[in-house]
């Protein structure tokens, strides 16, 4: 199965939208239909398609080093040809005209691939900082490693009723439906994404909870108040 097909299944299994995960991770709905396309032509260089492809992963609750790389995203490798000549007892190192320009375009496409990672470290800066998570910092080559610190990240937080249950919820601070709740009909399922969710439920037996797919049962009995971060739901 194609790392696009993995993603889009994946979602759906989530119960997610194009739209809502465009609106969770900020990133744009064209790119997220060519990664589940696995349509390279939806990037303007490889190295956006891999770093937008960890960004959407992670969010998915994915693993990306699972997913295996595209071919759009495969660096070409070019040999330096080097050729000893023995000129009056002496081995000389003789650099060929073909090995110059190759050696040329490595250079070139290296500064490319490092200008555009760049940028899409900086988009995934910026996109980290609207939802509240953390992003790492490159770490310099030859510098050593920071311990990685414990990372927060959104979880999608299911909610069904199997009755007419009255519900209320707040996303990382922003209540959903205000002091006064809703009623959800029976049978109603709804989702919330963020990082830190808190749910309250006037018929908390009824009310039944999911984790990024995960089936967690009933909220509780009674009127019931529970709290979900990625770090405290299983």
């Amino acid at each position: 199965m194609s790392n696009g097909a993995v993603l889009a299944a994946r979602r759906g299994e989530l119960g997610l939208t194009i739209r809502q995960a465009s609106a969770s991770t900020r990133i744009s709905q064209h790119h997220l239909e060519a990664l589940e396309a696995d349509d390279p032509r939806g990037f303007a260089a490889p190295v956006y398609e891999s770093g937008y492809l960890k960004t959407y992963a992670r969010f998915l609750g994915m693993d990306p080093e699972l997913l295996t790389p595209s071919a759009a995203g495969r660096t070409r490798r070019v040999d330096l040809a080097l050729k000893l000549e023995n000129r009056h007892g002496r081995r000389r190192a003789v650099v060929t005209g073909p090995a110059v320009l190759a050696a040329v375009v490595v250079l070139v496409a290296g500064g490319l691939a490092g200008y555009a990672w760049r940028q899409v470290v900086a988009d995934s800066h910026r996109g980290a900082a609207n939802l509240g998570v953390a992003m790492p910092t490159p770490t310099p080559a030859g510098s050593p490693a920071a311990a990685p610190a414990v990372q927060a990240r959104p979880i999608v937080l299911g909610v069904h009723v199997s009755d007419a249950v009255w519900i209320n919820a707040t996303i990382d601070g922003q209540p959903q439906y205000g002091d006064q709740g809703i009623t959800l009909a029976a049978g109603s399922t709804v989702y919330f994404t963020g990082v830190d969710v808190t749910l309250t439920s006037g018929k908390a037996s009824a009310t039944f909870i999911s984790i990024d797919g995960r089936n967690l049962g009933p909220l509780g009995i009674g009127v019931a108040t529970r709290h979900f971060t990625s770090q405290t739901s299983p």
